[in-house]
């Protein structure tokens, strides 16, 4: 568990209901694949990756750490398709599958592998929580997790399994891909009703067997899902936008890379480190695309895309650590901005990790006549492996006002991630905030 999914629990006060199994029944997906199928071919060194990604879905707001980089895993989740996280279990789960198996679609044939690989994971995470007993059959609490950890993942193997193709084009493979997804939930439900006694007595040895048949037939299904979206999501290059994204390095936020987006569409992409972003197959004609990075403010730049390449560069500006501080990209949904997530009365940021030692200064800019409530909230910096014993101390925080708008801190080991809450009556934080701007405080 990273120091980040350990956070979601205390800021976000998530509680997450866990498949464990996702890597060992990705791998068996993907050893049933083999190195020549199309999409693994297609993917390269990115299709291993899915064994990490297909635990996206359970970031929510979080950053996600892969070797070198750090993404918000919400750039993965959450698109004009789908505006709001969508609970892990039958029946919402059920929500998921046709958004995000058109966005997987999408992404194989617009954004670079690397790119397809992560919306796949995301797409993997809800199809294989479903194969979960519990998820199945609408079971939580303490049952739930003893459900659907009671297996031995060194056991999730399918040797001999010839993944089946769910459909020649895209809409007859989503109807197959529906109708698998409510064959493994009538599975993963009979196998919950099996085994619950014996949960609930903790008769554990007698689970195990049943949960298992359970991440097999899951890792069939994830199998039938890789196979055909290699099949039917691969076509020949066309429309291709290139480019560069230049841009200050924020302080601490290195490894976060730029976003791009296409306003008033779907398409979207992450740029590398080295800012170079690409878009592939897109339809010819006219476009505004935005480029927002962490530490930097937003660039909007009109287009015109054509038959060939065209090349686009952006640059952007400014110091701003928070990603949309004014609330004007609203790309997702129109009459609420990006990067901020209503949840149980406030309007939640994404979590930024801070540079041990560094001063920082955050002000709340309201409008004239504005009445609200800026919450900043911490909690201390983790390391990278947390033993599954470890409790993280509640979150702390400090309140700004119109009246009070700026407070300096300095990051330690017990202010190291922070998150910002906005309360404002019912308004949305454009109507009350002019900005928020968090910079970082360069020594005297």
């Amino acid at each position: 568990m990273s120091r980040f999914a350990t956070l979601a629990i205390c800021l976000c006060s998530f509680r997450a209901l866990a498949w464990g199994p996702h890597a060992e029944i990705t791998q068996a997906a993907l050893d049933a694949l083999g190195t020549n199928d199309l999409l693994v071919r297609h993917l390269g060194a990115q299709a291993q990756r899915l064994t990490n990604y297909a635990w996206m879905g359970d970031y929510r707001r979080l950053p996600f750490e892969e070797p070198g980089e750090l993404f918000y895993a919400d750039d993965y989740l959450l698109f004009p398709e789908v505006t709001t996280h969508l609970d892990h279990i039958c029946p919402e789960v059920k929500k998921t599958y046709r958004p995000y198996f058109r966005r997987a679609l999408q992404a194989l044939r617009t954004e670079t592998p690397r790119n397809a690989a992560r919306w796949i994971g995301s797409l993997l995470h809800f199809v294989e929580d479903t194969g979960s007993p519990p998820h199945a059959a609408e079971i939580r609490g303490p049952v739930h997790t003893k459900m659907e950890t009671w297996v031995n993942a060194k056991l999730i193997h399918i040797p001999g399994y010839r993944p089946q193709l769910l459909g020649t084009n895209d809409d007859h493979a989503l109807e197959g891909f529906l109708k698998r997804m409510d064959g493994i939930i009538e599975f993963s439900k009979e196998r919950a009703r099996k085994v619950r006694l014996n949960v609930e007595i903790g008769h554990r040895k007698a689970v195990e067997p049943i949960v298992l048949e359970s991440a097999l037939e899951t890792s069939r299904v994830t199998a039938d899902l890789l196979h055909t979206l290699g099949l039917i999501g691969l076509k020949p290059t066309s429309g291709i936008l290139r480019g560069t994204v230049q841009s200050r390095q924020p302080i601490g936020l290195e490894r976060f890379a730029a976003k791009l987006i296409l306003e008033g569409t779907s398409f979207s992409t992450l740029a590398d480190l080295a800012g170079r972003f690409e878009f592939r197959n897109l339809p010819p004609g006219n476009y505004e695309i935005a480029a927002l990075r962490s530490g930097n403010g937003i660039a909007r730049k009109e287009l015109e895309i054509r038959a060939g390449t065209n090349i686009c560069n952006l640059v952007l500006a400014g110091s701003n650590l928070l990603r949309n501080p004014e609330f004007a990209l609203r790309w997702k949904q129109s009459d609420a901005p990006d990067c901020w997530d209503f949840w149980q009365g406030a309007w939640n940021g994404e979590i930024i990790p801070l540079k041990f030692g560094q001063k920082y200064r955050l002000t709340a800019n309201f409008k004239p006549s504005a009445d609200g409530e800026v919450s900043l909230r911490w909690t201390r910096y983790l390391p990278h492996a947390v033993p599954r014993t470890a409790t993280v101390p509640m979150f702390q925080s400090k309140k700004l006002t119109p009246k009070e708008n700026t407070h300096e801190f300095t990051a330690s080991e017990n202010f190291g991630l922070l998150q910002l809450s906005l309360k404002c009556s019912g308004k949305r934080p454009q109507e009350v905030w002019e900005n928020l701007e968090l910079v970082a405080v360069q020594p005297d």
